[in-house]
């Protein structure tokens, strides 16, 4: 059989195809926009689609803004939120790089309709500013209780720690692009932040702090962070970061008749969802 998954607005489902395999295989590739015709089954403590046909269709852009998932929020308040985050920074330098960074018009088109990830969190247009918007608000409010700490580096690094992800991933596809697969977006940030940091000269302490949270956010090394973080602000930054995108999934939970949701693949496991009796609404607990 072939394994494969497909994507609409709504989610992301495994699929298999027992027929026909040889012609399918040569004639379908990853990103391919398709009509079929399969039967559903549920396998494993998951839904899958067994496909019966399946047909390729020629993508064009309004095909790709009515299959590709998309933030359920406003991508225009969520770039005035991060402007008016930006502006909130004390540190005129660190502001200025910023500025100079998320100012670049081209380059700000880019960042507001990128997907966080491929497939694990915030997977979806407009998924990277929903994503870092949330990950900065949070990081200004939970450093009030481990003072002192430089708020400006701390939310610097959540406005910049993932910005390499503009360039690692395809937002037309959700593919990785050879630059993603073969660098990474860690890597691809720093070296973005290390260009901009030739004209918007900062202390140099000020410099590797900053370059520190992005190479080290991922916390660990098995998790492909070259650093481990080794300041307050960057450990702070990590745990922020890896709350945000293991909470975005159990925003929308979907149960069964048993009330768990199918398994969450970032948290490798399902989840209970109690009913309100009162007004029937799913609440997590």
């Amino acid at each position: 059989y072939i394994g494969l998954k497909l994507k609409d607005k709504s989610g992301i489902i495994e699929a298999k195809i027992w027929k026909n395999l040889y012609h399918l295989h040569e004639n379908f590739k990853e990103g391919d926009f398709v009509k079929l015709k399969a039967k559903t089954n549920y396998y494993k403590d998951n839904w899958q689609l067994i496909i019966e046909d399946i047909q390729k269709l020629e993508a064009d852009e309004s095909l790709k803004d009515e299959f590709l998932p998309k933030t359920k929020k406003d991508i225009d308040v969520l770039s005035k939120e991060l402007f008016a985050i930006i502006n909130g920074i004390q540190n005129q330098g660190v502001k200025k790089l910023l500025l100079n960074i998320f100012g670049d018009n081209e380059f700000f088109s880019k960042f507001k309709r990128a997907p966080a990830a491929k497939s694990m969190h915030h997977a979806y247009i407009g998924g990277l500013i929903e994503h870092t918007v949330s990950v900065a608000k949070i990081s200004k409010e939970v450093s009030k209780f481990f003072l002192p700490i430089d708020v400006d580096i701390l939310v610097a690094g959540a406005l910049l720690h993932d910005i390499g992800k503009v360039y690692e991933i395809d937002a037309s596809t959700f593919n990785y692009t050879d630059e993603g697969r073969l660098i990474g977006h860690i890597v691809i940030g720093y070296n973005l932040v290390k260009e901009k940091l030739k004209t918007t000269k900062l202390p140099f302490e000020q410099e590797v702090q900053i370059l520190h949270c992005i190479l080290s956010h991922h916390g660990e090394y098995e998790y492909g962070s070259p650093k481990i973080p080794k300041t307050k602000e960057a450990l702070l930054l990590h745990l922020i970061d890896t709350m945000d995108s293991k909470m975005e999934p159990l925003q929308n939970l979907q149960t069964n008749e048993t009330n768990w949701t199918e398994s969450i693949k970032i948290l490798g496991r399902s989840f209970f969802v109690a009913k309100n009796n009162k007004n029937e609404e799913l609440t997590l607990f």
